[in-house]
């Protein structure tokens, strides 16, 4: 997912000097340059296109946004509850709905680990969201994943199902504060 963390690299840090960045920008790129490092060519290109990749994200204030959802918040790994989901008392053993559902959940995490797999990902925690409504993590899981991707009212929606169906959830609680700054935060500052 996030290969580095930008802000060390660059050795600045929220709220973001964007001279102090400019100029450590400079500095790291003349320090790893290629062209400086002949005999570590390959080594040298990847740094300076990590630099280059930091930078640009570093300094775009929306892109600055999503990498900092990325760094702060993740997604659930274990199967958690089922809300909703009603058994009987002799019902001891896992429906065949339940066990599809746990599948689903757990290649969907396998696909996360990949930027380029995001979208299985996502169609794997849907899957699970079609089988069992309450599915409370495949829901967590999908509001992270629309925030790595900058998508904060797809996430802000997440949340919202799963403060509905499950209000003891702080963690999600909380995440629906966060992506809710991060919507009308944003316009209040472009507008």
């Amino acid at each position: 997912m996030i290969k580095r963390d930008y802000y060390e690299i660059f050795g600045v840090y929220p709220p973001i000097d964007i001279n102090r960045l400019q100029e450590s920008y400079r500095q790291l790129v003349f320090e790893f340059h290629p062209d400086r490092n002949p005999d570590r060519k390959e080594w040298a290109i990847e740094k300076t296109m990590e630099i280059v990749e930091g930078y640009s994200i570093l300094i775009n204030p929306e892109k600055r946004e999503v990498f900092d959802f990325q760094l702060k918040f993740n997604i659930r790994a274990d199967i958690g509850q089922f809300i909703g989901v009603s058994k009987k008392i002799w019902q001891i053993r896992k429906t065949q709905e339940e066990i599809n559902a746990e599948n689903w959940f757990k290649t969907g995490i396998h696909f996360f680990e990949s930027m380029d797999t995001w979208n299985q990902a996502q169609y794997q925690w849907l899957q699970c969201i079609k089988i069992i409504p309450g599915f409370v993590n495949a829901h967590f899981n999908l509001g992270i994943l629309s925030g790595y991707q900058g998508k904060f009212k797809d996430a802000l929606k997440c949340f919202e199902t799963i403060v509905k169906i499950s209000p003891v959830d702080l963690e999600s609680k909380t995440l629906m504060n966060i992506t809710m700054g991060f919507i009308y935060g944003r316009k209040a500052s472009t507008g």
